[in-house]
């Protein structure tokens, strides 16, 4: 059935025709070898036709370029002038307050990016009002009994008030510095030595305390304080530093804020 197929109405000579046609374009336009293309060769390599050859001068300057750092590791340690330090993003509890905000004002022109929590229970608003304005400077009115929620890098507790601040505040601090893996920074006091023995006093002393006292209130809260900042140390690996700080004086300090200076330059100005 094929062959008749292909013998009725000429349809075999149309077959012949178009194998005709197809040999003759073959013929008069070849078509040009594929490209030899050498095997791959881990050793191949390009050769120019032609070399430049530099200068000594030119290629002492290559070479000094290479070892400063486009090629290898900076052999001095430098940290190249184009590139600076990343500021951090730091909250100081009781940042309005004496000491706080002497602390804001080298943090922030260090080139940080503060945020001050302050119940202004001590603290002034007018100790940081020359930030306003400053987009690396941020004002919250909070206690630090209430629980805070802030992504930060680093903590400064300075809030110093008695009880409970110094306990419920401080363990809030802490809560935040291990949920955000922030450094947290205590600021204790000299307080925590009681009536000492010794003078002066070494971080390895005890002190000599009486915790039942008119006084010990603020006492026994800092060295709470103290024990549960290390607590947090120990037991879930906060970074943490503890600052004692002794009678501190100075512009911003208010003349009736029970301190020993102050009550000492107010009785001597008969305030």
């Amino acid at each position: 059935r094929p062959i008749h197929y292909l013998l009725r109405e000429q349809r075999l000579l149309f077959v012949f025709v178009g194998i005709a046609i197809a040999t003759l374009i073959f013929t008069v336009f070849p078509t040009s070898p594929a490209p030899y293309v050498a095997p791959h060769s881990r050793f191949t390599t390009m050769i120019p036709d032609s070399i430049t050859y530099f200068p000594i001068e030119t290629q002492q300057k290559f070479s000094s370029a290479h070892r400063l750092g486009f090629g290898s590791a900076n052999p001095t340690g430098k940290i190249p002038l184009g590139l600076k330090r990343k500021g951090l993003r730091i909250v100081v509890t009781g940042g309005a307050g004496f000491v706080g905000s002497h602390l804001v004002d080298r943090l922030i022109a260090r080139g940080d990016s503060v945020i001050v929590v302050d119940n202004f229970f001590t603290g002034r608003k007018q100790n940081v009002m020359h930030h306003f304005g400053n987009p690396n400077f941020e004002l919250i009115r909070h206690d630090v009994v209430e629980t805070l929620l802030l992504e930060v890098d680093q903590i400064y507790h300075l809030a110093c008030p008695a009880s409970p601040t110094n306990v419920v505040g401080t363990l809030n601090m802490l809560g935040l510095a291990k949920r955000v893996g922030a450094r947290f920074l205590l600021t204790s006091t000299s307080e925590v030595y009681g009536d000492p023995l010794q003078h002066p006093q070494k971080e390895t002393y005890w002190g000599n305390v009486n915790p039942i006292g008119v006084r010990s209130c603020y006492d026994e809260g800092k060295r709470t304080a103290e024990t549960l900042t290390m607590d947090y140390h120990r037991g879930a690996d906060v970074e943490v530093r503890i600052a004692r700080i002794f009678n501190t004086y100075g512009p911003r300090m208010c003349i009736d804020d029970g301190r020993v200076v102050s009550n000492f330059v107010a009785q001597v100005l008969g305030v």
